[in-house]
């Protein structure tokens, strides 16, 4: 190989470099609030499947539902949700996530069964496993 042509080639190939370091810079994959999102996206699917264990693998370990209730509230409430036949739908389409540290709150998320609908926010935390619900707060 020529002086000349080893020169082309290397540049060639420096150039390939930096543009693949630009495009991996660009994609340093999803943000919190795609996570976030992806997180209540996937405990929907776990309460449409009435499978209570994958839903309570998406709950921090102080995990605060409604009246108080644990975990083990989840299990009852898939129990009721499986015995009437009801489908708790998450509408996400107005859901504003705010991320501050190891903590967000999604706020804006619609609940719905049947005729039943309320809006609440959910409160997540960030561990070493990734985001977990923590809780919900009933919106007025």
């Amino acid at each position: 190989m020529t002086k000349g042509r080893s020169s082309g080639v290397l540049a060639v190939l420096l150039s390939a470099a930096v543009l693949m370091g630009c495009a991996l810079v660009g994609s340093g994959g999803p943000t919190d609030e795609e996570l976030a999102l992806k997180l209540l996206g996937d405990y929907e699917a776990a309460m449409a499947a009435y499978n209570a264990e994958a839903a309570m693998a998406l709950l921090a370990d102080d995990y605060e539902g409604w009246r108080g209730s644990g975990k083990e509230g989840i299990v009852r409430f898939v129990d009721m949700l499986e015995e009437r036949g009801a489908v708790m739908d998450l509408d996400l389409s107005s859901a504003v996530v705010t991320v501050e540290g190891d903590n967000a709150r999604v706020s804006g998320v619609v609940s719905q069964m049947g005729e039943w609908e309320r809006r609440s926010t959910y409160l997540l935390s960030r561990s070493d496993g990734g985001w977990k619900i923590r809780g919900t707060e009933r919106e007025e």
